[in-house]
């Protein structure tokens, strides 16, 4: 018997919508669904959630992914294998630049691949790249929204902790990535982007901002702002694929 091709989200194609946005933190899956007309539960299995409701009509869902590249891998694939074309992450990061505020979002134009997911894929000089559209979709619904917002370039990293055991190296490689003008860190873009592509999938992302970088290179982390700010990129995510779907149909 075949392995089945959604072995780790476990849900039916038919229960998912072409469009997908991807949290990593279960918790935040009912955040986003309470954003989608009669959204109910699809899926629950292992770190994946998910929940489906619609958009204008359009079925759309949200699915945790857990932390990291191999875990937002392979719930991507398993996506793919369900005719998913689109997909958005809403996330968190760390701040790399010093201008970046607590709870603002930020949407990604493509990830410096720091991990080892995605080099069992393609080598490192491949590009990590968001989908023009879905880009331009975000920044369409930031700007209507009237969210304080950064385009960019994140960093993903396969270590959270790592930091602390060799931290010297650890700054001073931030350092560069900052000064070429990185804006984030963060752990799944990088795989999303690779493997989307290879997949023939129009991917985003919206990360918010959990940690701010202060002029004496201390960090400000999380709280009411950053909850604030988290709710302001779940609504863009929302908001973009409302403007996508109605492009499909002949919108404007």
């Amino acid at each position: 018997m075949a392995e089945d091709p959604r072995y780790h989200i476990k849900v039916d194609p038919d229960d998912l919508g072409k469009y997908v946005i991807v949290v990593g933190d279960r918790g935040r899956v009912q955040r986003v669904a309470k954003y989608l007309e009669s959204a109910k539960k699809a899926g629950d299995n292992r770190e994946y959630l998910t929940y489906t409701g619609t958009i204008q009509g359009e079925k759309v869902s949200v699915m945790s992914t857990g932390m990291g590249a191999p875990a937002m891998a392979i719930g991507v694939e398993e996506l793919a294998t369900a005719g998913v074309h689109t997909v958005i992450r809403v996330g968190t990061s760390g701040a790399l630049q010093r201008h970046l505020k607590l709870g603002e979002s930020v949407i990604t134009t493509g990830a410096i691949r720091r991990d080892g997911t995605t080099l069992q894929y393609l080598p490192p000089e491949f590009p990590a790249v968001a989908d023009f559209e879905v880009t331009q979709a975000l920044v369409e619904a930031a700007k209507a929204l009237n969210a304080p917002h950064h385009v960019g370039i994140v960093y993903s990293t396969d270590s959270y902790y790592g930091r602390l055991f060799d931290e010297e190296s650890h700054l001073k490689y931030n350092s560069l990535m900052a000064k070429a003008g990185a804006l984030v860190v963060e752990m799944e873009v990088g795989a999303l982007f690779i493997v989307g592509t290879i997949k023939g999938m129009k991917v985003g992302s919206v990360l918010t901002v959990r940690e701010e970088l202060t002029e004496s290179g201390e960090y400000i982390q999380a709280g009411e702002t950053y909850e604030k700010g988290l709710e302001r990129s779940i609504r863009i995510a929302v908001e973009a694929i409302r403007r996508m779907i109605e492009r499909s149909r002949g919108g404007a």
